[in-house]
C-alpha cells in the first residue's frame, strides 16, 4: 500500500462516524519535503483543538510506522471561506448564506444569491434582480444542476 493510501485510510478511520467530516485530502511531493494537507469540518464548525489533536495523532502514526523518513509538512485545518462547497452536508451547513456560483459553461453567467435548498443533484439559489432599472427588487429562486456547476463559494458579507 502506498503512502497516500495509508494516510487516507488512517484519516478515514480516525474520523469514523463523526463529528469530524473529511472535506479534502492530499499528499504532494515538494522540492524538499512531502506536504500532507487534510481539510476537516463539522456541522457546527471545527475547532483549532480538534485540528491540533488530529495533527498530533497523525504525526505519531507517521513517525511510529516510519512512513516518511525525510522532513514533511502536515497541515490539518478547516477549509476556510475560499474553499468551494462540494458535499451535500456543506450545502446544508450553509443554507441561508450568500454564495457565488460559477458555471462550467463559460458562456453562462455566474450567479450570486442566497443558498436556499439542495438535493444530491442540484442547488437552489435565490437571486435578487432590479426590475426595469428601478429600485424594486424581484426575488427569483433557480435550481442549478451540480453537473453544470464548476464551483460554489460562500461570499463574505460585511453587513
Amino acid at each position: 500500500m502506498d503512502l497516500t493510501s495509508k494516510l487516507k485510510d488512517w484519516t478515514l478511520e480516525y474520523i469514523g462516524d463523526g463529528p469530524l467530516l473529511l472535506v479534502d485530502f492530499s499528499v504532494s511531493q515538494g522540492a524538499k519535503r512531502t506536504l500532507i494537507t487534510i481539510l476537516v469540518d463539522t456541522l457546527e464548525g471545527v475547532t483549532i483543538d480538534q485540528c491540533a489533536l488530529m495533527s498530533r495523532k497523525l504525526a505519531h502514526f507517521i513517525e511510529e510506522g516510519v512512513l516518511i523518513e525525510e522532513a514533511y509538512n502536515l497541515e490539518v485545518s478547516s477549509p476556510g471561506l475560499d474553499f468551494p462547497l462540494s458535499k451535500g452536508w456543506q450545502f446544508q451547513k450553509n443554507l441561508g448564506r450568500k454564495v457565488k456560483v460559477w458555471m462550467k459553461n463559460k458562456d453562462a453567467e455566474n450567479v450570486e444569491g442566497t443558498l436556499v435548498s439542495n438535493t444530491e443533484e442540484a442547488v437552489e439559489i435565490l437571486t435578487e434582480k432590479t426590475v426595469k432599472h428601478r429600485k424594486i427588487v424581484a426575488k427569483e429562486a433557480t435550481w442549478f444542476p451540480l453537473a453544470e456547476v464548476d464551483k460554489i463559494k460562500v461570499q463574505v458579507s460585511f453587513q
